[in-house]
């Protein structure tokens, strides 16, 4: 794989996420592209190039200042890099049903994460509204990456190989 497959499509959905993330953001919940390039990223190749790029992509986030608390995209997505790394080659191996409970789960617990550290304070004063939150900012994301899904399928990326 060259490094401009990976570098463009990154530097792309780091702009896009910086310029037009607060025109669709509705109230406080906010789409996360960068979580849905590194899901696509580490499905297609790997735990380690998963890791890797949601370690750089979130340290990236991170230094543009568009982050609240320095080093938390870098930690969600890491760990998104990691548990989506597991997914590669599977689609084959598992049911589609468990493959797609898979990556929707994934989605889930990062913003669990992100949710936590990011509303901490909500989830002492209102736990409906921190659910709240974290559920909107969940399934606001996953409406984007099920529309991407009709464009270029999950399972279609984990079955492929690298070169």
């Amino acid at each position: 794989m060259k490094w401009t497959e990976i570098f463009f499509p990154f530097i792309f959905v780091w702009i896009i996420q910086l310029l037009f993330v607060d025109l669709l953001s509705i109230g406080t919940v906010r789409p996360d592209f960068p979580l849905i390039i590194i899901l696509y990223f580490s499905v297609k190749q790997g735990r380690f190039a998963g890791v890797l790029s949601g370690f750089l992509f979130g340290l990236l986030i991170d230094l543009s200042g568009s982050a609240m608390f320095f080093g938390l995209s870098s930690l969600t997505y890491t760990i998104v890099g990691y548990i989506s790394g597991n997914l590669k080659g599977v689609y084959n191996k598992i049911s589609p049903i468990l493959f797609t409970t898979s990556w929707v789960l994934v989605v889930f617990f990062h913003f669990l994460i992100f949710c936590l550290v990011q509303y901490q304070e909500l989830w002492l004063v209102n736990n409906s509204l921190f659910l709240s939150k974290w559920f909107g900012t969940s399934i606001y994301t996953l409406s984007f990456l099920i529309i991407f899904q009709f464009l270029i399928p999950l399972n279609k990326e984990s079955n492929v190989k690298s070169r």
